[in-house]
């Protein structure tokens, strides 16, 4: 761990704080594609990226930290695209829902 060690209560809400922010955006298929790319050289890459940024985390945020040490596991990057999977497939359907929905109520009454 680069400035504290993170339990896994903490990495979790990480994990979901940042599905939370690919949800506002719809972005399901970038997401897909960065953390499938990412899996290959996450914990390799975590380090690396980590040991690069170390003098200037403090400048930037500590943040960055977190979420470094949360996605430089292959486990956590699972977590994640699970997580996303399951609320793209519910959006879509709110969305057929709500396409229906407002299909019925443009239909003419006869």
């Amino acid at each position: 761990m680069l400035y504290k060690p993170r339990t896994e209560a903490e990495i979790d809400q990480i994990i979901l704080k940042t599905a939370d922010a690919i949800e506002k955006y719809e972005l399901w298929e970038p997401a897909f594609l960065f953390f499938e790319t990412i899996r290959p050289v996450a914990l390799v890459g975590g380090k690396i990226t980590a040991a690069g940024l170390a003098f200037i985390i403090p400048l930037i945020g500590y943040s960055v930290d977190d979420y470094l040490v949360a996605f430089q596991e292959p486990k956590n990057i699972d977590k994640i695209q699970k997580i996303l999977d399951e609320r793209r497939i519910a959006f879509k359907e709110r969305q057929k829902l709500a396409k229906e929905a407002a299909k019925t109520a443009k239909a003419p009454k006869t």
